[in-house]
């Protein structure tokens, strides 16, 4: 039994852990720069109105800093694996990206091959410039999606299958472009990229059980049996007619040997690991940078959102002078 893109899609986020819901610390920046923004050039006269816009500005940094040291932490604490000896639970994994199976993703409106890409279209409003996508009319937004369609990482080890469904991905791809009145702009990753997969590992399919040689051999010799002619051209060494006991013994241990094989066989085919999303709130990060690259940037970003908290905390404190 293989593992389909449906079954993948479809895999509860069952990891042990409690949950702890995690916020990107972007989305947190993002609405503390607007706070930020509001009460800086809003119509605001009362100083205490003031002080409590700083007060939640610097909070929001704060929590953005603290998520930022921690998605790092979370970086650099998980340990990093081969495929062929990846413990289950949480792992690192790096290697390169290849489709899954027969399954080929073309790029967004006929872009460069990919394994994934997330896109979106804005409609532009009047009076579009060469160099203004925006022109006077304003943007609205007409679509925003991402592939969810799973791929491969590979190493020098072996093979995983990726599940990007609701992971954090950082791609260094882009394409983006203006006409016919609407703006395009998608981030991918390149099949055969160099890549970093960080989250839940876990080996899916059936479960294999107990090899019983007795059953597996008895359903094989059983199944030979409706073969006379062939059972007596392969075992009738003495060719008259019949097994005689010793030429039936070696029906029975070649028998053995081939049931054998082929359980071996079938359960490989039946086990494949899948890493994805963990299911107690941690994320899963997906990016074709370097992760120590990554794990400075959000250094950086945690150092950014102290400075911010800093002056935010000073701004309240100037309210009242």
């Amino acid at each position: 039994m293989t593992v389909t893109v449906d079954k993948i899609r479809s895999i509860p986020n069952d990891s042990i852990g409690s949950a702890s819901g995690f916020v990107s610390p972007y989305l947190i920046d993002f609405i503390t720069l607007g706070v930020v923004g509001y009460v800086v050039f809003g119509d605001l006269s009362n100083p205490i109105v003031k002080a409590c816009g700083f007060i939640l500005a610097a909070a929001l940094a704060i929590w953005a800093a603290l998520s930022a040291k921690a998605l790092r932490l979370y970086m650099i604490d998980t340990p990093r694996s081969k495929v062929v000896s990846a413990a289950q639970g949480f792992v690192e994994l790096q290697g390169s990206c290849e489709f899954y199976g027969n399954r080929e993703t073309q790029g967004f409106l006929s872009g460069p091959p990919c394994v994934w890409h997330r896109y979106f279209i804005i409609k532009l409003g009047i009076g579009l410039r060469k160099n203004n996508i925006a022109g006077r009319g304003g943007l609205f937004p007409l679509q925003i999606g991402a592939s969810e369609i799973p791929f491969v990482i590979r190493d020098e080890t072996g093979v995983c299958i990726v599940n990007p469904k609701g992971a954090k991905v950082i791609s260094s791809s882009q394409r983006s472009w203006a006409e016919f009145g609407k703006y395009f702009s998608s981030k991918y990753i390149a099949h055969g990229a160099k890549m970093y997969v960080i989250g839940e590992l876990r080996a899916d399919g059936c479960a294999i059980t107990s090899y019983n040689e007795n059953a597996e051999v008895g359903s094989l010799l059983t199944t030979w049996k409706k073969d006379q002619t062939w059972l007596l051209e392969e075992f009738d060494v003495d060719q008259n007619g019949e097994l005689d006991p010793e030429e039936w013994q070696s029906a029975v241990k070649r028998a053995k040997a081939l049931a054998r094989d082929l359980y071996e066989q079938k359960g490989v085919e039946r086990i494949e690991n899948v890493i994805r999303k963990p299911g107690n709130g941690l994320p899963m990060l997906i990016s074709d940078r370097h992760p120590d690259v990554l794990a400075n940037k959000f250094a950086r970003l945690g150092y950014f959102n102290v400075a911010v908290a800093c002056f935010c905390i000073f701004a309240a404190l100037y309210q009242f002078v």
